[in-house]
């Protein structure tokens, strides 16, 4: 009898390279200090969080939605656990009073500087990863830095807005401009496939800009893809097991909900470098797998003996 349905998915090509790939990347973690780096990643992005909240507030006023912060707020809560959100929300209570107004001409700068630092932890953190020799200097660092917060903050904005626009915004718009009622038809399926390509399209370009290593663009997608789905995924896992299986805010007090935030920042930057880890680690293993195989060498053949 031949092998059976099980034992040739394991010995599947496919599966046989994942998880070869997949030894690779978690043996890389540890070579690259990844841990290290995701810790000093998480740092700076709770810092440029309160910051980058409160520019918003300011911002988003301006435009003719009503609430529409305290939705983008409670978009937030659906990938942050509630406890930390709860948090946030309760120090956003105090800030954005209008005896404090003058923070907000401050959450602009703020919010700069504490997400550009974090960004240049990133960009150290991808070098290491594509095991790049010389890094850039640090003034252009930062320049980079820089404008990685405006390009991934824009694209994550608008997939944050996307999602608030719902399902109905298609038919909307057929109402308002010369659109064909079919946009309006197609647009529930247009908006998911959109905000997923626009979150991932904001990791992919950080992939891209961030390490100083020259790449084609396609090349950083499989990280990418990897990336999103793992920090949906494991923001939801997080989120039930704070809210049914553990209760840190029992054990640690009032730091339970800023050790809980904490945590969520780490798991998304050692996500970020997973999927940096292994969009540097595919092209070697295909590289591999694409040279020749050697055979052994033939002895010499007698002089004057016919040829084979």
């Amino acid at each position: 009898m031949g092998p059976s349905p099980l034992e040739r998915l394991k010995t599947h090509p496919y599966l046989t390279r994942g998880r070869k790939i997949s030894a690779i990347v978690y043996e890389e973690l540890f070579r690259t200090r990844a841990f290290t780096m995701a810790a000093a990643m998480s740092y700076y992005f709770l810092l440029a969080l309160l910051p980058l909240l409160i520019f918003l507030s300011a911002m988003l006023g301006y435009l003719p939605i009503p609430n529409l912060f305290n939705q983008l707020l409670d978009l937030f809560a659906v990938l942050v656990p509630p406890q930390a959100m709860r948090m946030v929300q309760h120090i956003l209570a105090g800030l954005l009073t209008p005896h404090r107004g003058g923070l907000l001409s401050f959450g602009f700068l703020g919010y700069l500087w504490t997400a550009s630092g974090g960004f240049v932890a990133l960009i150290e953190a991808l070098d290491v990863a594509y095991d790049v020799e010389k890094s850039r200097s640090w003034w252009r660092d930062r320049l980079q830095a820089l404008l990685l917060t405006f390009t991934t903050g824009a694209l994550i904005l608008i997939g944050l807005l996307l999602i608030i626009a719902g399902p109905h915004f298609g038919h909307l718009l057929t109402e308002l401009f010369p659109i064909p009622q079919g946009f309006g038809d197609l647009w529930p399926v247009m908006r998911l496939i959109t905000i997923f390509l626009t979150i991932v399209g904001a990791v992919e370009l950080q992939y891209y800009l961030a390490p100083n290593r020259k790449q084609n663009f396609m090349d950083t997608l499989p990280g990418s893809i990897v990336a999103v789905l793992g920090i949906f995924l494991t923001s939801g896992g997080l989120a039930y097991y704070f809210a049914h299986l553990s209760n840190y805010n029992k054990t640690y007090g009032s730091l339970g909900a800023v050790i809980i935030l904490m945590l969520w920042f780490y798991v998304v930057s050692l996500l970020f470098v997973v999927g940096a880890e292994l969009n540097a680690e595919l092209p070697k293993m295909e590289a591999a797998c694409a040279e020749p195989v050697t055979t052994s060498e033939m002895p010499p053949r007698i002089k004057g003996a016919p040829a084979a």
